[in-house]
């Protein structure tokens, strides 16, 4: 048997930020821009501030940077503090092909790792460009996970490791560097998290900390693989594929990578950043209401009798049809096409109880009615339709549909909107925008201690949030 963890440890070891194509580089930066202002945002949530105080205070100081703290933190401390916000807002980046979110984890591993070891520039962007590449092909190869798994914390486990092995071997000659990543892999394979899906639906919040778990443990498989520990052969295709994917090819693990050994396609340019804060299978269904706002009969919620949303078999698996928690309610078709169809598009704090308890909001979403269509089923999951039919009360309807959501791969946000969408979430956290333009004047310049810089504004202490 071929040993994946190998192939894509000799890749990943090679991995060069700067020798991408100027517009390549210019979309890592907005991803981590975006992966920075939604951990802000959702990191000042109140939701999680006592669990967040609580480990940060539980795991001692050290010279990594905790979002909203003063005091420094453990890199692995950081990495599950910074983690755990990542899905508080339903915001974090994704990849479609993978089925989950690499970025969520890589990015507060490799962040908190370059701190601890003061790694460079280059070596803090090239541990992000690995640890991402050898995620998403890790989550594609799985095709899907297997019922009642949630993708959180499990293939993104590996690409924190990666991320993390790659900054720990900084010094190292490739052929060193690439058997520590590889040992990393095979370790963060063990021991990746197998977290229950339902939580997100029922609004449980021990669902956040399994980004955060994910990205801590890839740190620890990464610095044990350093100290000696090392992992059974192939344990990717023995054990971690079989175990979480649903229709796993071994043969995917190693797409994409050339002769030469180096990325021969960049995974970066198949991910998605979302642009509505819930689910991403509830993405398409806001498009499609936007999209009748837009029209010039536009949307009045006093003349819609009924509202007919159609998707995929799949995206019905992610709904929540009684929400109870802010978590939950964004993975609510229903809640979340009721929200928007009553009070306009839906923003990152769009999902406040009394906004839920609105009377028309109740009355909007038992007119709500959810189908599976089979036409849409076979689209999936190269695309992610959905379609939306209002009945009005004159007897006339309107529709929409779309084949994917706004911020997919196939309709990219702009650099406009993404800075846009992180402005506004880092003034949510800190009620002002100069966070947000030291971020982007950081990744803008990419001066020599980027990492370190980053981890200042990380800091900077949050604005007393309501509730």
């Amino acid at each position: 048997m071929t040993d994946a963890a190998r192939i894509l440890s000799l890749a990943a070891a090679r991995s060069d930020f700067g020798a991408l194509p100027v517009e390549e580089q210019a979309v890592w930066r907005d991803f981590i821009l975006d992966t920075m202002a939604v951990m802000a945002a959702g990191a000042a949530h109140p939701s999680i501030g006592d669990a967040r105080r609580a480990l940060v205070a539980a795991g001692g100081a050290g010279p990594a940077s905790v979002m909203g703290f003063t005091q420094g933190a453990s890199a692995g401390t950081a990495a599950l503090a910074n983690g755990m916000a990542m899905t508080v807002l339903q915001l974090q980046d994704g990849h479609r092909r993978a089925r989950g979110h690499p970025m969520s984890h890589v990015l507060p591993a490799a962040l908190a790792v370059a701190e601890e070891t003061g790694a460079t520039t280059g070596e803090f962007l090239n541990a992000v460009v690995a640890g991402y590449e050898v995620s998403a092909r890790i989550g594609a190869a799985l095709g899907g996970m297997q019922p009642l798994l949630h993708d959180t914390g499990t293939f993104g486990c590996i690409g924190a490791a990666v991320a993390a092995a790659f900054i720990l071997g900084r010094g190292l000659e490739h052929p060193a560097r690439a058997q520590l990543i590889e040992a990393a892999i095979g370790n963060a394979a063990a021991v990746a998290l197998f977290p229950f899906r339902d939580t997100c639906m029922e609004g449980a919040g021990v669902h956040h900390l399994f980004v955060g778990l994910g990205a801590q443990n890839g740190i620890t498989a990464a610095r044990t693989a350093l100290a000696g520990l090392s992992p059974s052969p192939a344990t990717l295709e023995r054990f971690f594929g079989p175990r979480a994917g649903e229709g796993f090819d071994p043969a995917l693990l190693t797409q994409g990578i050339g002769a030469d050994g180096r990325w021969s396609r960049s995974e970066i340019l198949s991910a998605y950043l979302k642009w509505h804060p819930v689910c991403a299978h509830l993405g398409p269904m806001l498009d499609c209401i936007e999209a009748l706002r837009d029209t010039p009969e536009g949307i009045d919620p006093d003349r819609i009798a009924a509202v007919t949303i159609e998707v995929y078999s799949t995206a019905l698996q992610y709904d929540s049809p009684d929400p109870r928690t802010d978590l939950a309610a964004r993975f609510s078709f229903r809640h979340a096409a009721a929200l928007s169809l009553c009070l306009g598009p839906l923003h990152h704090d769009g999902f406040s109880p009394d906004r839920l308890r609105r009377p028309e909001v109740q009355a909007m979403a038992a007119r709500v009615r959810l189908v599976a269509d089979p036409r849409l089923d076979a689209l999936y999951p190269e695309n992610r339709p959905a379609r939306v039919t209002l009945d009005l009360t004159d007897g006339s309807q309107a529709q929409a549909e779309v084949m994917a959501p706004k911020g997919d791969s196939s309709r990219p946000l702009s650099r406009s909107e993404v800075r846009t969408k992180a402005a506004a979430l880092m003034r949510a956290a800190w009620a002002g925008d100069e966070p947000f333009h030291q971020t982007c004047h950081l990744l803008d310049e990419t001066g020599p201690d980027l990492a370190q810089q980053l981890g200042r504004v990380l800091r900077q202490g949050f604005a007393p949030q309501p509730g």
